[in-house]
């Protein structure tokens, strides 16, 4: 049975000549494969899945290479049964629990699924194991497809925990095509239909091996927790300030939140500080707003001038 450990993420170093070649044959797999189909990827974002999965076998002693029938759902299989989808999204900055992000307030860190491969009753694994993979960022883009140089040194994957599908689906925050999500301190729209799962929730490892331990009655009783809050503390008291402004909960529950979640800078607008003024403005030519009012505004968010 496994005993729980807080989600702190094992780095595996994926540079030098070690490295080097298990990202070639990352895509050599790939390329003998191809898998297709609805939000499988594409090659670039299926070699760096390839990989983790590569990485994953080799720390719990496991054949390399992955089966080729890769549309099953899941990519091992436990000794209790439990089948585990090994999840891998990759990205330029090493991953870290807590982001920089506007107003001195740390941001959470998150896992995205594809809500296709949540709610498709033919993927039937029973947990997933999610990591992250940080490549070299390259002139004019933004990462590094595989294999990369033997030279480069910013390479690594991080293997953050794990989680029941059961548990993803009862709280992961279902995001459509087009929503807007924050990271790294910028804003951009998602391009696939999503699910967010935050960091602090997942089961930790202090060995991978550890994996070995979990059994059907480990995800049953994950499924079963107590739901946990899958936003950044910011987003979070955002939202509820703009449920207090349509009169739908209580101004303290805002005061709840900061509490509760340990917030006591003032939170960050999406909008700039000169659309707030600008509006303040336009209301006092419409005898809608005061002077006053403007002033009050200033001590929270300042208007800010061009400079060349």
């Amino acid at each position: 049975m496994y005993k729980y450990s807080l989600p702190k993420p094992i780095i595996f170093p994926l540079y030098g000549k070690e490295g080097f070649e298990l990202r070639n044959k990352a895509l050599e797999f790939v390329k003998k494969i191809k898998v297709r189909g609805a939000e499988a990827g594409n090659e670039e974002e299926q070699t760096y899945g390839v990989l983790a999965q590569m990485v994953i076998r080799k720390l719990l002693d496991m054949p390399l290479e992955p089966p080729e029938d890769q549309s099953k759902g899941y990519d091992l299989v436990l000794p209790s049964k439990v089948k585990v989808d090994i999840k891998c999204r990759g990205g330029t900055l090493p991953f870290k629990e807590l982001y920089e992000g506007s107003g001195d307030i740390k941001r959470e860190a998150k896992h995205n699924f594809f809500a296709r491969q949540i709610w498709d009753e033919r993927l039937d694994a029973d947990i997933y194991l999610m990591t992250h993979l940080e490549t070299p960022k390259r002139k004019g883009k933004s990462k590094t497809p595989l294999p990369g140089t033997l030279r480069q040194r910013k390479w690594n994957l991080y293997i953050c925990g794990w989680v029941s599908k059961m548990r993803v689906k009862k709280e992961g925050v279902y995001l459509p095509r087009g929503s807007i999500t924050e990271q790294g301190g910028k804003w951009f729209a998602y391009r696939g239909e999503e699910i967010e799962f935050y960091n602090l929730h997942l089961n930790g490892f202090e060995d991978i091996k550890e994996i070995f331990k979990i059994d059907m009655k480990d995800t049953e009783e994950d499924g079963k927790k107590s739901m946990n809050l899958h936003l950044t503390s910011v987003d979070a008291i955002r939202i509820a300030m703009d449920m207090v402004g349509h009169g739908i909960i209580e101004r303290d529950v805002v005061q709840f939140l900061k509490d509760k979640l340990g917030v006591k800078s003032k939170i960050p607008t999406i909008m700039h500080s000169n659309q707030y003024h600008h509006l303040l403005k336009w209301l006092k030519e419409k005898k809608k707003a005061k002077e006053e009012d403007i002033k009050k505004l200033s001590e929270i968010m300042q208007e800010v001038a061009y400079s060349s």
